[in-house]
């Protein structure tokens, strides 16, 4: 019988973290979850990087004890920040959810790691990195994913681990940033239905073959999954 492998997905709260934790089968994985909120949920931990971006001790601990063969990071968020002047402390908030949390994961389980094991890390980024759709600040935090992940699989090949960056624009997940956007700025939120966004599943079945050996291929890459017409619809 093949072993069961462990995933952990951080930033499970909401949207495509929740729902992806829902998705994969629990019957050939085992599935942790990080949130920031509080959620009674098997194998669910807390983790806010909002309010703390250091790991708490019981958290260090829990990480320490798992053989973690792979971490999809769904984490982030702009907050509504529409700044182009965005305060410091407001920056530093979008940088610790969107880059530094995942940093931090990723640190302690690459140091964890059994030696020749292999890692492989999924990171969910953002069109927003890399093209004009969003926020000087979210985006900025967002393009850091892009050169952090050519590093990742520069550093660490010869450890074993494997890194890759997916890349969305607009796509539609139950309590996402569309069904925000919908409620919070309608107008705009038909302008962006007629770009025919994604669903969440369309992107969690890339994420499925991303946990794929055959996949490792990809180390380094940036997987895009964006239609380029996303850039002429400002959020």
């Amino acid at each position: 019988m093949t072993k069961k492998e462990t995933i952990l997905i951080n930033g499970c709260s909401q949207g495509l973290g929740l729902e992806l934790f829902n998705f994969l089968d629990s019957k050939k994985y085992n599935i942790l979850g990080l949130t920031s909120k509080t959620i009674k949920k098997k194998n669910i931990f807390h983790y806010n990087p909002m309010k703390e971006i250091k790991l708490s001790s019981k958290l260090e601990f829990f990480l320490k004890k798992q053989k973690i063969d792979h971490i999809i990071h769904c984490t982030g968020g702009g907050f509504g920040y529409r700044s182009k002047f965005i305060d410091v402390d407001k920056l530093i908030k979008l940088f610790n959810v969107n880059f530094f949390s995942v940093y931090q994961i990723n640190k302690r389980i690459i140091q964890n790691k059994i030696k020749n094991k292999k890692l492989n890390i999924i990171m969910i980024g953002s069109l927003a990195g890399s093209e004009t759709v969003g926020y000087l600040g979210y985006s900025a935090a967002k393009s850091v994913l892009f050169n952090y992940n050519k590093n990742l699989s520069k550093f660490f090949y010869k450890d074993n681990v494997i890194s890759k960056l997916v890349v969305p624009s607009f796509f539609t997940s139950k309590k996402g940033s569309l069904d925000r956007l919908k409620k919070n700025k309608p107008l705009i939120f038909k302008r962006v239905l007629k770009k025919k966004p994604y669903s969440a599943k369309q992107i969690m079945k890339n994420i499925e073959y991303l946990l794929k050996p055959e996949s490792d291929i990809l180390n380094g890459s940036t997987i895009n999954i964006s239609s380029q017409e996303a850039k002429s619809v400002k959020v």
